[in-house]
């Protein structure tokens, strides 16, 4: 189950880990991009902590907080397409005091959707796109949410290595970002596993 409570506690736990490991996300993002991912997730994610006082018991609400901090604070496109995630996921569960599993994967399918439809990206394109599908594929036979959301962005990084990347600024370096994570994809495993 997802509350109130429990979405702030695992704000409070991805800030602590961005604040780990931004700088380490940054070099990642700089080899194929602008070199300013884990900034963007660490002043996102910092901003959201500081309005943690406009939460309700209105899940729809917090997650429309989340994606208007995302907004002030981010104008990359990495940014722009967690805050339009925020910002959908939010007319999804307005009204909702909790989320149960089904709405948890639903979480999850509609962070996918806006991301695709957004970023004018397509599975397998090597994006976190594809961690997202994989993440919600093992959510539909497993509950245990701590060990799928790591075990999937692990296994998601696995499957792609030796592939190109097939979107974004990273196309320009063709066969040389098969040897590369793709930058969101990595930060999401990192993100997960302070969970």
């Amino acid at each position: 189950m997802l509350n109130k409570d429990i979405l702030i506690q695992i704000l409070e736990q991805l800030l602590e880990k961005a604040k780990e490991v931004h700088d380490e996300l940054n070099t990642i993002d700089g080899k194929i991009g602008d070199g300013d991912l884990g900034i963007t997730i660490l002043h996102g994610l910092d901003e959201i902590n500081n309005n943690l006082d406009k939460f309700t018991n209105d899940m729809g609400n917090n997650f429309m907080v989340c994606s208007q901090a995302f907004v002030k604070k981010s104008g990359s496109s990495f940014g722009t397409l967690i805050a339009f995630s925020f910002m959908n996921i939010s007319k999804l569960l307005k009204g909702k005091n909790s989320c149960n599993h089904e709405d948890i994967v639903k979480i999850f399918e509609t962070a996918l959707e806006t991301i695709i439809q957004r970023g004018k990206t397509n599975l397998g394109d090597k994006t976190i796109a594809d961690s997202l599908n994989l993440i919600i594929k093992k959510l539909k036979d497993e509950q245990n949410y701590l060990i799928t959301f790591k075990n999937a962005t692990k296994e998601a990084l696995a499957n792609f290595k030796g592939k190109k990347i097939k979107i974004g600024r990273a196309r320009m370096f063709e066969d040389k970002t098969k040897d590369l994570d793709d930058p969101g994809m990595y930060a999401l495993y990192l993100l997960c596993s302070k969970l």
